[in-house]
């Protein structure tokens, strides 16, 4: 379970937690290099529905599971609306502690030949002078490295978006926030996180995978540029050491994309050999294609102690033998549903191939694919082709009569080479082919073939073995059974003995299950199930947030699942409010103004007036 407390000044006020008010829709993200977010949907019966303040509440959310705080930030935004249901509420966005960095700017300043320690302490250090205590960061370790002391220049711009352009852009590395002895250390290094022995698995605790390849950054041809030439805005090229040529280009992948061109800067190279290495290096590096993984998985520590959470930055074997997937992969961003924690929303990278490598990985997987004797039926499928085979390419191919000889309007082919006397025949003409066997009935001469693929399209067998079916319309030719080619299927009955039946749809709004019955009609779909009578307009919503009654399409009745919440309606306004949270009950009047008030801790009755009737 998680708590999530805000914080204004020195008042905390807990918004969710299992005894308390809950919020809706709780979602953690967080990437690496980038400010961790917060979203969440909060009602007026929330304690702390009122407190929230753009910028100056802070909110922290803690993980009873692992005794941590998995998000520690402010409120970034918190705008009024109305969710679907009609009820007032308010969307809250907020903001990890990394974002404090917006808070602040680099006036113009150069650093020459100092090294990214120094560099980095001395943002954190104008970071500070400019923010409140509660804001400030110091320097924590550094790991990164460069193989030179360079020049930076800060020219007014936040502190955030310097450290990722002078720094993360220009090194590489990744920066992390972390709490000591009552300070917010940044720590810069190559890699957070680490290896860990939980795998993500088919069957297991493996949900859904997609992978998906990045292609788009490719540099086919590449112009190195170095430092600019005294006294003008030309820079060095590497035309003097590479055959009067001032670019360098990758010729597999030329012949695959064509000319794809790009430059590439580094002010500080004032040799044309070292920047031709560079260059080298850079275009190598560049046309690597990233593959990257969204994952829906498990979080089994949830129920299993000596399983290790998922965290960002942590490498995990993924296996699906399905999609030929056996790999270490690194956890590059993550989704944490506060309503569902143990489905995680995980997004795996920071996986590199070169592109020319990747094509031929890609071709050989395909290949694979074909090959892969997991594909469901195939053993059925091949006993089938076997058998066919045999049949077509035996020892005794039959006879074959052209009839008649001359000018022969059709093909026989026979076991015998007499129509007459034949046991199987397989008849072709211009008008199809048909199979006869003497078991059939009749004769070759004048059938019936029962089995026959005609001119105009129609195929009549009694089995059809295939791998794939696609673009079918079935129909029993009684109508009692029939699916379209857009998916719809007409029965009079489905029976089904065992197993499951799973609907999925791409639209929220979409009815995955009607029943009907004269005026009745149940409706299910993805967010509510909705009992309708249209000769009265009566119906009944039931949602995850409660069930509403409604008279003539007027909602009369709101259940609220979350708080337990009563509220009745008389046309439109409201009339009585039973309220769980408060032990209150509130009547109203016509004009939708409160008359009498019972407060269920103090017994107290508060009424405009009183009076007695015998």
């Amino acid at each position: 379970m998680f708590i999530v407390t805000i914080t204004n000044g020195a008042e905390n006020t807990i918004i969710h937690s299992d005894g308390t008010d809950r919020i809706s829709g709780g979602k953690i993200a967080k990437s690496i290099n980038a400010v961790d977010s917060f979203s969440f949907t909060i009602y007026p019966n929330n304690a702390g529905y009122d407190f929230l303040k753009p910028l100056t509440t802070a909110v922290k959310v803690y993980d009873e599971n692992t005794g941590k705080d998995i998000f520690i930030g402010r409120v970034l935004k918190c705008p009024d609306s109305m969710d679907e249901r009609g009820l007032i509420c308010r969307k809250v966005t907020c903001e990890g502690r990394l974002g404090w960095l917006y808070d602040s700017v680099q006036p113009y300043v150069e650093y020459k030949m100092v090294g990214i320690s120094t560099v980095l302490s001395s943002f954190l250090s104008k970071h500070n002078a400019q923010v409140g205590a509660d804001k400030r960061i110091e320097l924590g370790q550094v790991t990164v490295t460069a193989s030179n002391n360079y020049t930076y220049t800060a020219n007014w711009d936040k502190t955030m978006n310097v450290i990722a352009d002078k720094l993360i852009g220009k090194f590489g590395g990744e920066i992390q926030l972390r709490d000591k002895d009552g300070k917010v250390y940044l720590d810069y290094l190559e890699n957070i996180g680490h290896g860990t022995d939980t795998t993500i698995e088919l069957a297991v605790n493996l949900k859904t995978i997609s992978r998906e390849v990045d292609e788009t950054a490719v540099i086919t041809r590449l112009y190195p540029l170095g430092a600019k030439l005294t006294d003008s805005e030309k820079r060095l090229t590497i035309g003097t050491v590479n055959g009067g040529k001032d670019y360098i280009e990758d010729s597999s992948l030329i012949a695959k994309y064509g000319v794809i061109s790009g430059p590439q800067i580094w002010d500080d190279v004032t040799l044309a050999s070292n920047l031709l290495s560079k260059g080298k290096e850079y275009l190598k590096s560049v046309n690597r294609a990233k593959v990257q993984y969204q994952i829906t998985a498990l979080d089994l520590s949830r129920i299993d102690k000596h399983i290790e959470q998922f965290e960002l930055g942590c490498w995990y074997r993924v296996k699906n033998s399905l999609m030929g997937i056996d790999e270490d992969l690194r956890i590059v961003g993550i989704s944490i549903d506060l309503d569902n924690p143990q489905a995680s929303q995980l997004t795996f990278g920071d996986r590199f191939e070169t592109l020319s490598g990747f094509m031929t990985a890609k071709t050989q997987s395909l290949q694979s694919a074909i090959d892969n004797s997991e594909f469901r039926n195939r053993q059925a499928i091949d006993s089938k082709i076997e058998n066919a085979t045999k049949l077509i390419t035996g020892a005794e191919g039959g006879n074959v009569i052209l009839d008649p000889p001359t000018k022969p309007r059709r093909v026989l082919i026979m076991d015998t080479d007499n129509i007459d006397t034949c046991k199987s025949c397989i008849q072709f003409n211009l008008n199809g082919m048909g199979f006869w066997k003497s078991s059939d009935g009749g004769s070759a001469k004048e059938g019936p073939y029962t089995k026959a693929w005609t001119i105009d399209g129609n195929l009549i067998t009694d089995f059809i073995t295939a791998k794939v079916l696609t673009g079918l319309k079935i129909n029993n030719g009684s109508g009692t059974f029939s699916v379209s080619e857009n998916g719809h299927i007409i029965a009079k009955a489905l029976t089904m003995l065992g197993g499951n039946i799973n609907i999925e749809t791409n639209s929220k709004d979409n009815s995955v299950i009607k029943l009907s019955y004269k005026e009745w009609t149940l409706e299910l779909s993805p967010l509510q199930w909705v009992l309708k009578n249209s000769t009265i307009g009566g119906h009944v919503a039931c949602q995850a947030g409660g069930i509403f009654l409604y008279w003539n399409d007027e909602l009369k009745v709101n259940i609220d699942s979350n708080s337990g919440d009563i509220r009745t309606y008389a046309g439109g306004k409201a009339s009585f409010f039973l309220d769980t949270n408060n032990h209150s009950v509130s009547v109203y009047d016509e004009n939708e103004k409160r008359q009498i008030y019972l407060e269920g801790n103090t017994g107290t009755v508060y009424a405009k007036n009183f009076q007695q009737t015998n």
